[in-house]
């Protein structure tokens, strides 16, 4: 019951310690959920063991228990949404914290009226209703479990919707939205698990070896989500989508100094969007296709937008595919050095590798693919 106390923790301070090295408020929101979700599967765990271990501890922790069943799918809902989100801002309605707003407000002001001999009772009772006066209230509070099952059971089928929905908008041929990375499939998947888990853990709560190798499972689980959520979100691993508003983004910077376009704090307004100005502006002054081995993974924290789509606007704005664009480049680049004084009578074996190709064999290659597909322009214009 402690590992997921533990990863929930160490998860929460590395996010935490993140959050100076945000480049976007979107970002930012992200990871503000992000420890949100953490706190309430720390709640929840810590909680649990308290009840096992330490019964009185629990009485005072009954609101911080129901908070964490309950509002864990909530936040998971969200993050889901965000992961997934082809929209330019995060909407989240704030009537998804009602309901639990008003059960644990019940639970609470109830709780006020219940004496601590009760509520020990009932928790000792382990999950047996006590008759009686306050036979209605024990009810309430052994029903956390089935409270938990219920709100996970509502936002998974939210989230079935979301996906469903977000599948045929990515499948659309005239669409710029990409399918979710596999690790967020990958997430949902085993949140799936631990939805199954929890229930069976319920379903044999008399079987104690039963209930244990499943509560096991369970937090071995969780804390894989954890950790794997913590992973990509601290190293940017999640979707960004392009913004191909180009006038906008780049109104009023053609004028300024461009070296400055490139300074940290532009990167935040250039975060999660793309342009063809930035992204000449970016090869042109950082030149990274000197570096024989770029790849496109390279240029992923640099621009700030994931691979899959800086991939996709090259191919939609240049008409070529990343290896061909770097190598166009480097051309442009090998001419420039050849057009040098100092380099006059030096031929183009003494100058490829300067201009990023690795060897002359790759330079012949895209001198070649150039010439071929300037061929089939021409012939297609005489067509």
């Amino acid at each position: 019951m402690l590992i997921p106390v533990f990863t929930g923790c160490v998860c929460m301070s590395l996010t935490s310690l993140s959050h100076h090295n945000c480049l976007t408020l979107q970002e930012r929101t992200l990871k503000n959920i992000h420890i949100l979700y953490l706190l309430m599967t720390f709640l929840s765990w810590i909680t649990v063991f308290c009840y096992v271990f330490l019964q009185k501890v629990f009485v005072f922790l009954n609101i911080p228990c129901l908070a964490g069943f309950i509002l864990a799918p909530v936040f998971f809902y969200r993050l889901i949404r965000f992961l997934t989100r082809s929209d330019k801002e995060e909407q989240f309605s704030p009537l998804h914290y009602l309901a639990p707003a008003l059960i644990g407000a019940t639970f609470l002001v109830w709780s006020l009226c219940v004496p601590f001999d009760v509520q020990l009772e009932i928790v000792n009772s382990r999950e047996r209703s006590v008759t009686g006066e306050y036979a209605l209230y024990s009810r309430l509070f052994t029903s956390k479990p089935l409270l938990r099952f219920l709100f996970m059971l509502v936002y998974y089928c939210f989230i079935a919707r979301l996906l469903v929905r977000y599948y045929n908008r990515a499948s659309m041929s005239d669409s710029h939205i990409t399918k979710p990375a596999r690790w967020v499939v990958f997430l949902i998947i085993l949140s799936l698990f631990f939805a199954f888990s929890s229930v069976m853990s319920i379903l044999m709560q008399r079987k104690e070896v039963v209930t244990s190798i499943f509560t096991a499972i369970t937090a071995l689980v969780v804390s894989g989500q954890n950790i794997l959520l913590t992973f990509h979100i601290i190293r940017r691993k999640y979707l960004l989508y392009v913004v191909y508003d180009e006038a906008a983004i780049t109104a009023g910077q053609e004028t300024g100094n461009e070296k400055n376009e490139m300074h940290r704090d532009d990167r935040k307004t250039h975060a999660g969007k793309l342009t063809r100005h930035y992204l000449n502006t970016y090869f042109r002054q950082q030149k990274p296709y000197l570096h024989a081995d770029l790849k496109i993974t390279d240029l992923v924290e640099a621009l700030d937008v994931n691979r899959s789509v800086l991939s996709a606007f090259i191919n939609q704005h240049y008409g070529v595919n990343f290896n061909r664009f770097v190598n166009q480049w480097r051309l442009r680049e090998l001419k420039r050095l050849q057009a040098l004084h100092s380099n006059k009578d030096k031929r183009v074996s003494q100058l490829f590798d300067k201009a990023g190709f690795t060897e002359l064999r790759q330079y012949y290659r895209a001198v070649a693919t150039e010439k071929r597909e300037i061929f089939k322009r021409k012939g297609k214009k005489n067509e």
